[in-house]
């Protein structure tokens, strides 16, 4: 259950009954250092909460059920069991990690705990170093939980029946792909005509996706707390296309124009989610469903902490080599 903070809008963890029963722990794949920190988790996790189920991925749990013959896991492709029996979950590696955690829930998500053992680690608040006390804390109900929104994207054919559905943690982006030319997509807010872009793509994506894909196309910076969707073009013809942000309730619809030259492929967090054809449409609105991940305290302190450190927030360039202008090292006051 989840109680109102009056810090930052987050919220309290608190378990109903005796606490959690079971955990589910997914881990970054070919990382020695991630193979010895999940084995240790999980062996502490046993000798200290002998009570919970600790669950593993069916390959992971079929290379570790030897050494580790305590563990459980569930039948491949059993999404939903995930969702009835796991309290919370644990990750282990970069941002990659957590997102293919998002994919195993579609619906109700239990409280995700990150540690940062993978390449960038904007999303993964915690070091794997302190996972006992942060463990405790998630155990024992007294952390904190920040809620990231999550996208709902809908594909509907050319006579407009549905053909997927799926939820989407950063982005959902419709692009030309390996195709040579330009492709055009007419893009709608709530039912009515946006604008129609002829480009490499358009990113819908979320406050969570807006340190991904869209930041590279020239999208801003959101942060976690702020309740909106953000469309940004990739590559757009036209000068004058610039990201937009949209309220929360906005219905986006992209649609790919039956002139288009080129074709279009819709990609979700990175994934290939196959061709869109002529005159074929997506739907992109707010997902009922968040992430519910365990964060530091001081939300406002943590985030501008990670865009600094991670992301080079505002730095300065630096001459640590001789140039036209001199060997000059910026000082202090120049940050």
């Amino acid at each position: 259950s989840w109680v109102d903070s009056e810090s930052d809008q987050q919220y309290s963890l608190r378990w109903q009954g005796t606490g959690p029963k079971t955990v589910l722990l997914v881990k970054k794949s070919d990382s020695a250092a991630v193979d010895s920190a999940m084995v240790s988790i999980t062996r502490w996790l046993h000798a200290t909460y002998p009570q919970i189920n600790i669950v593993l991925e069916p390959l992971v749990f079929t290379q570790y059920a030897g050494q580790l013959p305590f563990i459980r896991t569930i039948a491949v492709g059993d999404h939903l069991e995930y969702s009835r029996v796991v309290d919370f979950v644990i990750t282990l590696g970069g941002d990659g990690t957590f997102l293919h955690v998002s994919s195993l829930f579609q619906r109700e998500v239990p409280p995700i705990v990150p540690f940062s053992m993978g390449t960038l680690g904007f999303l993964l608040p915690f070091n794997v170093a302190d996972f006992q006390p942060q463990l405790r804390n998630v155990i024992e109900g007294t952390s904190t939980v920040l809620p990231r929104m999550r996208l709902t994207y809908a594909k509907r054919l050319g006579d407009g029946s549905l053909d997927a559905r799926v939820n989407v943690t950063n982005e959902a982006c419709i692009h030309r792909g390996t195709y040579p030319h330009l492709t055009t997509i007419s893009c709608y807010l709530n039912g009515h005509l946006l604008t129609t872009s002829v480009g490499d793509g358009i990113i819908v994506g979320t406050p969570t996706g807006s340190t991904a894909y869209s930041l590279s196309a020239g999208g801003p910076i959101v942060h976690p707390l702020v309740s909106s969707i953000v469309v940004a073009p990739v590559c757009p013809r036209s000068l004058s296309f610039r990201p937009l942000m949209l309220p929360s309730s906005s219905r986006v619809t992209l649609l790919v124009h039956p002139k288009s030259r080129g074709r279009a492929t819709a990609y979700i967090d990175g994934r290939d989610c196959g061709e869109l054809k002529h005159g074929e449409c997506v739907e992109i609105t707010q997902s009922p469903y968040p992430l519910m991940c365990v964060n530091r305290d001081d939300l406002a302190a943590g985030w501008a902490q990670d865009i600094n450190q991670l992301l080079k927030f505002n730095r300065t360039f630096s001459y640590p080599h001789d140039s036209l202008y001199g060997s000059h090292i910026p000082d202090d006051d120049d940050y």
